[in-house]
């Protein structure tokens, strides 16, 4: 059976009373099913005001949410339907959808769109049911007026304390000992790490971190300091004579004393008689009678034999150390 939608719809005259406009499209019980399928015409308005499409066929249902769903045009819960003349009627009816126009909002990390008839942001979102925190951030003001497929932006801000521990180097205090040989090191006290406890305000946007803030730090435990005993002692490491000597002369003149043990070496092989009769030059470091005369005399030798090997290393190791390491 075919039905010519625009001769039967003009051919009906009827009272202002029987045209109908929902605005709120749910399947009404009150609306029972008719006996025999009437003939229907369903056209779409777009949110923009243009022709979205037409739907014709048979149906049963008096409800047009469900009359234009049966019919194939997807109305959606938030669209405006016009009925004329009124469904109930039983002659069938011509059933305009004025499509809510829709926005995309972007809630954190979600998507989703929107249809509304409401006028402003704020509306929109309190019709949906979307609340926004005092941190959060939206990028309209809630009295902006709605335009069409307006994007809405909001950005989750979350503020919160985080602790972190953290361990607190020791300090090393290095002490010099005359006493313990050069090159050994001695702990007197050993170091303890301390700790501590830092809280930061940190700040998260749609989840990701954008910023963090050190607010406090609490020492929960001082470290202990370290100390060094450094060896000053002069060690004499290869060839010499007159050891304890030579390290007590160093050691009171500020002098390595392998230097000393390598310039005897030199000058005599460590002989206090040893004569080069060039100079002449004697004793242990080679000294002429002049020169020895001075040294000695400066270096607290006055007097001294010049074979005297004690005294030449004493007097050595001062004139090393006091302007006459050219002598040699």
């Amino acid at each position: 059976m075919k039905f010519n939608f625009k001769f039967l719809l003009a051919a009906v005259i009827v009272p202002a009373s029987y045209i109908t406009f929902s605005s709120v499209a749910t399947i009404d019980s009150s609306y029972p099913a008719q006996a025999s399928p009437k003939p229907y015409i369903v056209e779409v308005i777009s949110a923009t005001g243009e022709n979205a499409g037409q739907f014709r066929g048979l149906s049963v249902q008096t409800d047009p949410f469900a009359i234009a769903t049966e019919l194939g045009a997807a109305p959606y819960p938030e669209d405006k339907f016009l009925a004329f003349p009124d469904i109930r009627m039983g002659i069938g009816s011509q059933i305009t959808i004025y499509r809510a126009p829709s926005y995309k909002i972007i809630d954190g990390r979600r998507e989703s769109i929107a249809r509304s008839w409401s006028g402003t942001v704020g509306d929109l979102l309190s019709e949906k049911k979307i609340e926004v925190g005092e941190d959060d951030k939206l990028n309209f003001s809630k009295d902006t007026v709605l335009e069409l497929n307006m994007e809405i932006r909001i950005i989750r801000v979350a503020i919160t304390s985080v602790k972190k521990s953290e361990s607190i180097d020791f300090k090393i205090v290095k002490k010099e000992d005359n006493t313990l040989d050069q090159g050994k090191v001695r702990i007197e006290q050993t170091g303890v790490p301390g700790q501590k406890v830092l809280t930061y305000e940190v700040r998260r946007e749609d989840g990701v971190e954008v910023s963090r803030r050190l607010t406090n730090t609490e020492i929960t435990k001082e470290p202990v300091t370290q100390i060094r005993i450094i060896g000053t002692k002069p060690v004499i490491t290869g060839w010499c004579r007159y050891n304890d000597i030579v390290l007590d002369a160093s050691i009171k003149n500020g002098l390595d004393p392998n230097k000393l043990c390598a310039l005897m070496k030199k000058e005599s092989n460590g002989h206090p008689n040893s004569v080069n009769s060039s100079g002449p030059y004697i004793g242990l470091f080679q000294y002429s009678e002049s020169f020895w005369t001075t040294a000695s005399s400066k270096a607290g030798y006055s007097g001294a034999d010049i074979y005297d090997a004690k005294a030449q290393i004493y007097t050595t190791a001062w004139a090393l150390t006091h302007g006459y390491a050219g002598r040699w």
